[in-house]
């Protein structure tokens, strides 16, 4: 296995959304759903076999500069304290974890909430894998990321948020 293939790769998003935030939680806790308001998410099916807390396990196809097969299984539904957290298998393996809260700004509070996204994977066998070989894969894979995550990101209405914030 080439090292670019083990090595991985840590996503982080912060974002503003102009969203109550049980209501970003609930979208977010619904992989099933992903079609209906997440552009990238082209397909998402129930598949045998269930995940750790019971729930189902999904299967996703992510469109982006290069397409993602993975399968969803989920770890944690704890929305009263806004923390979600799966594990991905498939063309990446590893974990994302959100959390989702409501923003107490400086003014009193906006109506809106804050995600913050963090996700940590590793090619999975197959052909993401064989293409990492190549030169500059890395640097696509993290640009098809961000063409994902930033159709998200519009879908909810969220700006970014500087890493500090």
């Amino acid at each position: 296995m080439p090292a670019s293939a083990r090595r991985p790769f840590r996503f982080t998003h912060r974002w503003a959304v102009p969203r109550p935030a049980a209501e970003v939680a609930a979208l977010l806790a619904d992989p099933l759903g992903y079609p209906t308001w997440w552009p990238s998410v082209s397909r998402a099916r129930r598949i045998d076999g269930a995940g750790h807390d019971g729930a189902p396990r999904v299967a996703v196809l992510l469109r982006g500069l290069i397409p993602v097969r993975l399968v969803m299984a989920r770890e944690l539904d704890d929305r009263e304290r806004g923390r979600l957290v799966a594990r991905l298998d498939g063309d990446l393996r590893g974990t994302v974890r959100v959390t989702v809260h409501d923003d107490d700004g400086p003014a009193g509070g906006t109506g809106g909430c804050t995600v913050a996204w963090e996700q940590e994977v590793v090619l999975g066998a197959g052909r993401l894998r064989a293409a990492a070989r190549l030169p500059g894969a890395r640097a696509a894979m993290r640009l098809s990321h961000a063409w994902a995550m930033r159709s998200a990101r519009r879908a909810l209405g969220a700006r970014a948020l500087p890493a500090g914030r």
